[in-house]
């Protein structure tokens, strides 16, 4: 299982194990505004923001539509 693996899904979907190995790590996930209803999916997973960001940007992601948060152990 790899961080990897967390990519495509809403944090409330990870299985315990991910979200442990994943405790710590930056998430990037779409930002909710009046015109876009987003799935609240994970975009990038870093073990920092800035790494995030340049996920994000690598895969050509308008930055201003994600927020990043640090993912904190499941209990």
């Amino acid at each position: 299982m790899t961080v990897s693996d967390a990519l495509g899904h809403s944090p409330e979907e990870l299985s315990l194990p991910l979200r442990e190995q994943l405790t710590g790590y930056w998430v990037a996930l779409e930002l909710y505004d009046a015109h876009r209803l987003p799935l609240r999916k994970i975009a990038a997973v870093a073990k920092t923001p800035a790494e995030c960001f340049a996920a994000l940007k690598s895969k050509g992601q308008q930055l201003s539509h994600f927020e990043v948060i640090q993912l904190p152990a499941a209990f």
